[in-house]
C-alpha cells in the first residue's frame, strides 16, 4: 500500500484526474462509468507498491492502468452498455463542445481500441510519439502506423 499524505494525494488527483477521465470516457461513453473508472484507477494507484523514478513514469503507468481498467470494465458480463444521446457528444472539460466535431468524436468512440488509444493520447492528452510508445510499451513505428490508420478510419467514416 502506497503511503502518501492527503495533500500529496490531492496533488496527484488534480494532476491526473482529467487525463484518466478522458481515457475512461472514450471507452465507456458514459459520465457515471467514467467517474467510477477514475475512482478505480486511483484505488489501484494507492494500493500499488510501484516505485516511479520520474513523474513521466508515473503518468505512463496511470495511462496503462486507465486503459486496462476501462477495457475490463466494459468486458464485465453484468455490465450493460447504455449510452444516453446527450452523453454521446459529451466532451471532456478540456475540449470545447462544437457540433462540427461530434461526428469525429463518434468515430473515435467506435474505432478499434488499438487505434483509439493512440488517438486519445496524441490528440486529447498531447503526448508525443515517444511518450505514447513508452506508455503503451510499443515501438515508435507502431505508434505512427496506428495514428495513420486511426486517421484513415476517421476520414473513411466521416466521408460516408
Amino acid at each position: 500500500m502506497r503511503k502518501i499524505s492527503n495533500d500529496q494525494f490531492n496533488i496527484k488527483y488534480s494532476l491526473y484526474k482529467d487525463m484518466i477521465y478522458n481515457i475512461a470516457y472514450t471507452y465507456c461513453h458514459n459520465v457515471t462509468d467514467a467517474d467510477d473508472i477514475v475512482q478505480d484507477v486511483f484505488m489501484k494507484y494507492l494500493k500499488s507498491n510501484e516505485y516511479f523514478e520520474t513523474l513521466a513514469n508515473e503518468k505512463y503507468w496511470l495511462i496503462r492502468v486507465s486503459i486496462n481498467t476501462s477495457i475490463t470494465y466494459l468486458k464485465k458480463a453484468w455490465k450493460q452498455k447504455v449510452i444516453l444521446d446527450n452523453e454521446k457528444v459529451f466532451l471532456s472539460p478540456n475540449i470545447n463542445k462544437k457540433d462540427d466535431y461530434s461526428e469525429i468524436f463518434e468515430c473515435v468512440f467506435e474505432m478499434p481500441n488499438k487505434y483509439k488509444d493512440v488517438i486519445i493520447l496524441y490528440y486529447y492528452e498531447d503526448l508525443n510519439i515517444e511518450e505514447i510508445s513508452t506508455a503503451l510499451k510499443i515501438s515508435k513505428a507502431n505508434v505512427k502506423k496506428r495514428l495513420e490508420r486511426g486517421r484513415n478510419y476517421i476520414k473513411e467514416k466521416v466521408k460516408k
